[in-house]
């Protein structure tokens, strides 16, 4: 005699939380750019290159020694640090915490990035370092051990997006944990840039289009961290969520920002050495 078994069916995460981490997503990628391109802009003003930030990035219009080009590469590992360091502190599961691991993730993507690639294409960290009187094979070392915490950093996001379940019967089994992640990282991850494309426009030069359909592969990766992860505390009673219009709100004020408020260029400091306005 055989006994039925009955499974319980999985309380899933309804579509608009999925389209709310497309719009994390998508701010995540603008505001860390922003974060790193001031971070450059200051580094341009430290070393006397008269920087304008507009909503491509920053531009030197003086030359000078281009350890300034290291202000971006710090500002965007300075910022993953300090989300990473402020994120535990959080323990809703709101599409605001969603937002903030969306701006870490890419913060590390940025600054790690910039330094793994010095051995193949010239970046920021790599015009930096040319100034710097360096061992030979050093930007090697550096890069090897940046494409190691990139690494790390991608796997370390499955259980991070995991917690955001809806209920523990949708990450119970390795195939849920799989499922789940792809649908809040990698699919909103890969769409994002697409989101990203019009706070950037116009771009003739193709200076940040080009690279935008790169910027979230790294997901890809933490997908791989999915099945393993065991050690979660998902919500024991179903959260019902909605699409969040404070997200949407925020996105907009951040276009209208980049359209209206950065596209004609921002000199940094925006005022002269007699505290006059230079805009």
């Amino acid at each position: 005699m055989t006994t039925a078994v009955r499974t319980r069916t999985p309380i899933r995460t309804e579509w608009p939380f999925y389209v709310d981490s497309v719009i994390a997503g998508t701010l995540g990628i603008v505001l860390a750019r922003l974060i790193e391109q001031f971070g450059l802009a200051i580094g341009g003003w430290l070393f006397d290159r008269d920087p304008v930030l507009d909503q491509l990035g920053t531009t030197f219009r003086l030359g000078g020694s281009d350890l300034a080009y290291a202000g971006g590469t710090l500002a965007a590992l300075a910022a993953g640090v300090f989300f990473l360091i402020i994120y535990p502190g959080s323990k809703d599961r709101s599409t605001g915490r969603l937002t903030l691991l969306w701006v870490t993730l890419h913060s590390f993507r940025i600054g790690l990035s910039d330094l793994a690639l010095m051995p193949l294409t010239e970046t920021s960290a790599s015009k930096a370092l040319a100034e710097l009187d360096v061992p030979a094979g050093l930007d090697v070392v550096l890069a090897a051990t940046a494409a190691v915490g990139l690494l790390l950093v991608a796997l370390a996001a499955a259980p991070a997006f995991l917690a955001f379940a809806r209920h523990a019967s949708e990450v119970a089994t390795r195939r849920d944990r799989v499922r789940f992640v792809a649908l809040l990282a990698v699919l909103p991850g890969l769409i994002s840039p697409l989101l990203a494309v019009p706070f950037f426009l116009p771009d003739p030069a193709g200076t940040v289009l080009r690279t935008l359909p790169l910027v979230g592969l790294f997901t890809v990766v933490t997908l791989a961290g999915a099945p393993g992860t065991t050690h979660l505390l998902p919500p024991a009673e179903p959260l019902e969520r909605t699409i969040s219009w404070g997200l949407v709100a925020a996105a907009l004020f951040v276009l209208v920002v980049f359209q209206f408020g950065l596209r004609g260029g921002i000199p940094i400091p925006p005022w002269d050495e007699n505290l006059n306005l230079r805009l």
